[in-house]
């Protein structure tokens, strides 16, 4: 289902509501995961804010730095921004990359599992005919 525009201000409070709506105990799992993504969320909604308040004093409301200064420092702090995305966007990447690998890996284990099970010799009970002769002291007739 594709973003909509009018709706990403809203993520957070869209997110919190679908995460009240879950209700059941079966839910619960899912409402812990939803909890986690909050609190990372507001985490770091909150450091990029800081980081934009911190930029906004130190770099354009200082009046002893001339535009070109500025401009520079802000292109600066772009590039750093950037960087930093491009950065958490390969660790993303390669996380995913080996959470498939695991996944590859435990397929392969589960299906080398299954081919011992069916590679194995299935055991069978002959059943055995008691001899006479097993039993001391027994006589056999014969009518």
């Amino acid at each position: 289902m594709p973003v909509k525009k009018q709706e990403a201000h809203r993520a957070l409070e869209l997110l919190e509501d679908y995460h009240s709506r879950l209700s059941s105990p079966q839910d619960r799992a899912l409402r812990s995961a939803i909890e986690r993504v909050i609190r990372i969320f507001k985490s770091r909604l909150f450091q990029a804010l800081l980081d934009i308040q911190e930029f906004y004093e130190l770099t354009l409301l200082d009046d002893s730095k001339s535009i070109q200064q500025k401009t520079a420092e802000t292109l600066l702090i772009a590039s750093k921004w950037e960087q930093d995305n491009a950065v958490k966007a390969n660790e993303a990447n390669r996380i995913k990359q080996q959470e498939q690998q695991q996944q590859q890996q435990l397929a392969i284990q589960q299906q080398a599992l299954e081919q011992q099970e069916e590679e194995k010799p299935v055991p069978t009970i002959l059943a055995e005919t008691p001899s006479p002769s097993r039993y001391p002291g027994t006589r056999v007739s014969a009518t």
